[in-house]
């Protein structure tokens, strides 16, 4: 069970990494993106049409799994640095978190999350 100042830490840990790695994505994204526009146009000119469009195909899937890769990435580091419940070690994200904040209970399998400080 974690104190309220701990699942509070954790949850301004989960908005860190958020912030973070969304960035990273975000960044890496249009980089790529833009860098794949200028390669096709360049190879527009120097390839001819069939082997260009090979060439275009390759790189758009390159691509896509660059940014399927990150956001698996954000995705993992967003899970490890959740609160997790004591009792069914489900990751506390999005609204679960939310719920457990309210109510200081998993939303899944009712375990107390949050330890009710002694008055």
């Amino acid at each position: 069970m974690l104190t309220r100042d701990a699942f509070d830490q954790q949850r301004e840990a989960v908005n860190q990494v958020n912030r973070r790695e969304g960035r990273r994505l975000a960044l890496l994204s249009v980089l790529l993106g833009v860098g794949q526009l200028v390669f096709l146009r360049w190879t527009e000119q120097v390839l001819p049409g069939p082997l260009h469009r090979a060439v275009a195909a390759g790189l758009f899937v390159g691509y896509m799994a660059m940014v399927g890769v990150l956001l698996w990435r954000l995705r993992r580091h967003l899970r490890l640095a959740a609160p997790a419940c004591p009792q069914c070690h489900a990751p506390l994200q999005g609204t679960s978190a939310r719920i457990a904040a309210a109510t200081g209970h998993c939303d899944r399998c009712g375990a107390q999350v949050i330890g009710v400080r002694p008055e």
